[in-house]
């Protein structure tokens, strides 16, 4: 859901746990901010994650939808929504969006080198590791969309 003046206090509101703050500190205020001054020209897209009227996380990517390239940049869940399966569903959902703009090439994301069950989480949904590493500590996984349909067709 788009944020707006309705929701945006419970969307800051949104948290992690304390021990995944130790891994990935930034805030949803932290990330709106980066969103709207974002260092390069590409595009941000931010969406509230609801259960049915409930916000329960954050999502942001930035795209360049001509060439087909989306980058997720960020995911949460609050800690109290965690485990049942919004963030699967959110990027599930995400993946179509991108798929009905058409020349959808691939979907980038990162994780923390602390954060190993992000990478697993991405696995799981059809992300593999691309090999670079970011400043020693951010693994880049990519959704290649020409593999992954091919994969949905069978």
């Amino acid at each position: 859901m788009e944020i707006t003046r309705h929701n945006i206090k419970a969307v800051l509101a949104l948290e992690v746990s304390l021990e995944q703050k130790k891994v990935y500190p930034r805030s949803n205020a932290y990330s709106i901010a980066e969103g709207h001054f974002s260092a390069d020209d590409d595009p941000v897209w931010m969406r509230a994650i609801y259960a049915d009227e409930t916000p329960v996380g954050f999502l942001m990517t930035s795209e360049v939808p001509e060439d087909g390239i989306y980058f997720l940049w960020r995911i949460m869940i609050d800690q109290h929504h965690q485990g049942r399966g919004y963030g699967r569903r959110a990027v599930e959902l995400l993946v179509q969006r991108i798929q009905k703009n058409g020349n959808p090439q691939y979907l980038l994301t990162s994780h923390l080198k602390g954060d190993g069950d992000a990478g697993i989480f991405y696995q799981g949904l059809g992300f593999d590791y691309t090999g670079e590493v970011m400043d020693e500590t951010d693994f880049m996984m990519k959704l290649d969309f020409q593999h992954h349909e091919a994969e949905q067709g069978e």
